[in-house]
This record gives C-alpha cells, sequence and structure tokens, in this order.
C-alpha cells in the first residue's frame, strides 16, 4: 500500500460523497485526526477498517490498497494485501509476545515465591539464621476474656508471640530492665534483673523452630511483680521485687511500646517484648506525676 495514494483515494472520494472527515470518522469510531493522517499520507488505516472503510466509500479493498479507482483484483493485489497485513500484524504480535513473556515471568516468580514460602514455613530445608518475633494481637473478645481473668491488684499485662527460631539457637533468657530519662531523653540503667531461661526447643514436636511464646506480668501495689513465661511446652514462672529501687512509688504506668510487625532477635541487644512508662507519685510541690522512669522487658538467645 502506498500511504500518499491510498490517502489521496480517500480524500476524493469522501468529498465527491459530500462527507466531512468527521462524517467519515464517526462511521468508522475512529478520531478526526486518523482520517486526516490517511488523507495526508502520514499513516495507513488499520488493516481491520479497510473493508468498513471501503464499504462507507463505495470503493473496493482492492482500490484502497492500490490507490486507484477501477483497480481489479490480482496476483499484484493479492501479493500487496499480504504483504500489508503482515507489516500491520508483526508490530502487534510482537507486542503481544512480550506482554505474554512477561506475564510468564510474572507467574514463574509468583509461583517460585509461593513455593519458597511454602518450603520455609512447613520444611527445615532452608537454614534460619535469625530469630524472629511476630506479635500476636489479640481480638476485643480474647482481650475482654483476658481482662475478667486478670488479677485485680496491680497492673496486669499479658504478650503473645509466634517464634520463628534460628537453627543455632538453644535457649532463650529473659530479663527485666528499669531505665530512668531526664528532660533531654537520655536514658540510664536504674537495675536489671535475670527473668528465667527456657529451652528452646522440645523433643519430639515437628516442627520444632516455630514456638508460640506467652508472657504475662503482674505488678502488685508493693513493687512485687509477678510474671509466668511459656515457650513450646517449656515454662517458667515466679515473682520479682522490680520497682522496688525507684526512688518514689510508681503511681501508674503506660504502654511505651507496642510492636506490631516481625521483630529480629538480635544476638547482642536482643528483642524487647515489653516497654512500659512508669509515672511515679510526684513529689512535694509537684501537680503531676513524670514519666521519667520506663520499664523494659527483653529476650535474649544462646
Amino acid at each position: 500500500m502506498d500511504a500518499i495514494k491510498t490517502g489521496s483515494l480517500i480524500a476524493q472520494v469522501r468529498r465527491e460523497k459530500e462527507l466531512t472527515q468527521k462524517d467519515l470518522a464517526e462511521r468508522l469510531h475512529v478520531s478526526v485526526q486518523a482520517v486526516s493522517k490517511w488523507e495526508r499520507g502520514l499513516s495507513c488505516p488499520d488493516i481491520g477498517l479497510l473493508e468498513p472503510l471501503a464499504e462507507a466509500l463505495d470503493l473496493t479493498v482492492t482500490e484502497l490498497l492500490s490507490g486507484q479507482l477501477g483497480e481489479e483484483p490480482g496476483e499484484e493485489a493479492v501479493r500487496d494485501s499480504l504483504h500489508f497485513g503482515e507489516n500491520q500484524l508483526r508490530p502487534k504480535i510482537r507486542r503481544w509476545k512480550r506482554l505474554f513473556l512477561c506475564a510468564a515471568a510474572l507467574l514463574l516468580a509468583l509461583a517460585l515465591g509461593l513455593g519458597y514460602r511454602w518450603v520455609r514455613d512447613n520444611t527445615q530445608l532452608i537454614p534460619q539464621r535469625e530469630t524472629v518475633l511476630t506479635p500476636i494481637e489479640l481480638e476485643e473478645e480474647q482481650n475482654a476474656l483476658v481482662d475478667l481473668l486478670s488479677s485485680q491488684d496491680g497492673w496486669d499485662f499479658l504478650r503473645m508471640y509466634r517464634v520463628v527460631l534460628a537453627d543455632d539457637m538453644d535457649r532463650v533468657v529473659f530479663k527485666a530492665e528499669v531505665w530512668s530519662r531526664d528532660e533531654k531523653m537520655n536514658r540510664e540503667l536504674v537495675r536489671s534483673w535475670d527473668m528465667g531461661a527456657l529451652y528452646a526447643r522440645r523433643h519430639g514436636q515437628p516442627d520444632p523452630r516455630r514456638q508460640l511464646l506467652t508472657f504475662r506480668l503482674t505488678f502488685l501495689e508493693d513493687g512485687e511483680a509477678q510474671f509466668k513465661l511459656r515457650l513450646g511446652g517449656n515454662g517458667t514462672q515466679g515473682c520479682r521485687s522490680l520497682l522496688s529501687e525507684l526512688p518514689r512509688p510508681v503511681k501508674g504506668m503506660g504502654w511505651g511500646e507496642s510492636v506490631g510487625e516481625p521483630v529480629t532477635v538480635d544476638r547482642e541487644e536482643g528483642a524487647v517484648l515489653l516497654k512500659l512508662d512508669l509515672a511515679l507519685e510526684p513529689e512535694e510541690g509537684q501537680r503531676e506525676a513524670a514519666y521519667s522512669y520506663e520499664f523494659v522487658f527483653k529476650m535474649y538467645w544462646e
């Protein structure tokens, strides 16, 4: 197809039929700009438009392809038609091929990702180098049940985590710390306590990497704290005097940190399981208690 000859023929016949470019564009459901480009020889009609364009102008497809009125179908016209169709379809085929390859690559990546996740979560074939904690957030009904069963003699805190243990992690150690803070938020360790250690794995478990960690701390009015820890099938409990060394009694507690995302247990620094702001009884002359201390409950690995 000669774009200039075909465009001139389209413009000539359109004028003879007293059609505007807009009229022709509306019949073919294309833009006026597209018709204008055809007539100026800047582009060719799409192969799918040749037949409706020929009907709209009372021409044959052969006449459109040759750009001449009265052109009879012949071997050369057929060859030109095939060549024109091939030239128009080749870019579309390449584009669809690229889209197909991209879609296939995305599906393969998705399948590999899901497969890796299944192997990671259901087998022990992939090495686990870090210990990861994922907090379990209780629903409203569960929280109501916990409140019902909790002690009413102090401040009670319950936390639950799903734990994925590193391959070389045999024991976990729990520590409690109290830190002081000044007005510039500088922190200083007041005291720390060992809260016990638990073996990380239990013989005979189908997947010893994955454990459920639960702990509960109840702070009583005399500064003592009752605690109960459980990791998988192992547990410990007891009572510690955690807040007795503070300069003044604790008046209130508030959440200092509530982690909602998975946390990696650092080999040196451990991982914070619970952080509370402590409000002490105000000194003489003070109107309100200031949150100048914080309580931190941490987990380390051995």
